[in-house]
């Protein structure tokens, strides 16, 4: 599981009372840093 962690101040990322949404995995990439890029899509 990934827990996406937002830090800092100014516009929030998501609003109050965010549905609940279902994602999939469709592209991981691992840079050489130690940064790893997900990207998701909704689920059907």
């Amino acid at each position: 599981m990934v827990y996406p962690i937002v830090l800092g101040s100014g516009k929030k990322l998501f609003p109050d009372g965010f549905p609940h949404t279902t994602l999939e995995l469709v592209e991981s990439r691992a840079l050489r840093s130690g940064v790893v890029i997900n990207t998701y899509r909704p689920s059907r």
